[in-house]
């Protein structure tokens, strides 16, 4: 970027970031209001804030489209209509939930998707008041609480016939050079295959959701997203009108070909993300077609 273009970038960031934060502002204030009837109609309370989830994500997914230049191609096997998923995605940049968020208006289920989300974020007003409003899962990085929390949270779901997708990245963190080395390191050490373009995944957080959405959920939707040459970009770049390509694919695992063992749904996981190897080979390769 030259020196006469990065003040322009900076200020197109600006620009941005205020389309984004302003109207969260007052989507928080909307949502605020329904805490008079939670309690009441706590079913009126969830519709109305998804509504508000899929109104504001739309308007994201607008911004991202129209001023970000930011171009997602999905290609998914068939998902029928109104399913209940848990949904599995490798993870490179922040600008990743952008992707998901373009893959749940594509469908329809922008409303009804939940995050797994760290605990602080719930005192930020903006994103992490709009999570708690929600429902969506805060966590501690204390698994021994976490698990209890994700567990029966989602039971709650379950119970009451709530609409979800639940969005998990099963690498626990971003893909990056340090951590991709670590887990090679790992690889070699354990006589696993060496991982090249994901994380191993951690099962823990899988099997929790699995656990807890056991006969409402449908499938599990296995994502896929990949950018030119393997480089995300970053949430500046996005902000900053550069433009990006980003392609998507969605395989479809329906719950009842899933394994029933916990030792066994882990190493369909572990496999899962091995094959996801191939794929991200074969995405990469079509960018350059």
């Amino acid at each position: 970027m030259s020196s006469r273009s990065k003040p322009l970038a900076a200020i197109r960031s600006a620009l941005f970031g205020l389309l984004v934060f302003l109207p969260l502002l007052f989507v928080n204030a909307m949502q605020m209001i329904s805490i008079l009837w939670r309690y009441i109609s706590p079913s009126l309370f969830r519709r109305y804030n998804s509504f508000w989830a899929h109104y504001y994500w739309s308007y994201c997914v607008w911004l991202a489209r129209n001023i970000g230049d930011f171009r997602v191609s999905i290609v998914s096997d068939p998902l029928p209509k109104g399913e209940n998923a848990v949904v599995l995605s490798n993870h490179q940049s922040a600008v990743d939930i952008v992707v998901q968020l373009a893959f749940g208006q594509q469908y329809g289920r922008l409303g009804d998707m939940k995050f797994f989300v760290k605990d602080g974020l719930k005192y930020v007003p903006g994103p992490g008041w709009g999570m708690v409003f929600l429902d969506s899962i805060f966590m501690k990085r204390d698994w021994t609480r976490d698990r209890e929390n994700v567990v029966g949270r989602l039971k709650k779901f379950k119970q009451v016939g709530a609409p979800i997708w639940i969005n998990l990245y099963p690498e626990g963190t971003r893909l990056k050079p340090a951590k991709l080395l670590a887990a090679q390191e790992y690889a070699k050490k354990s006589n696993l295959p060496i991982p090249r373009h994901v994380l191993i995944p951690r099962v823990k957080g899988f099997l929790a959701s699995v656990e807890g959405l056991e006969g409402h959920l449908d499938a599990v939707y296995d994502m896929t997203i990949v950018y030119p040459n393997g480089k995300p970009p970053t949430l500046w770049g996005l902000l900053s009108a550069e433009g990006q390509e980003v392609k998507v694919e969605i395989k479809r695992f329906p719950i009842a070909s899933l394994p029933s063992g916990p030792e066994e749904r882990s190493q369909w996981l572990m496999q899962l993300y091995r094959d996801k190897e191939l794929v991200i080979d074969r995405m990469l390769n079509s960018f350059a077609s």
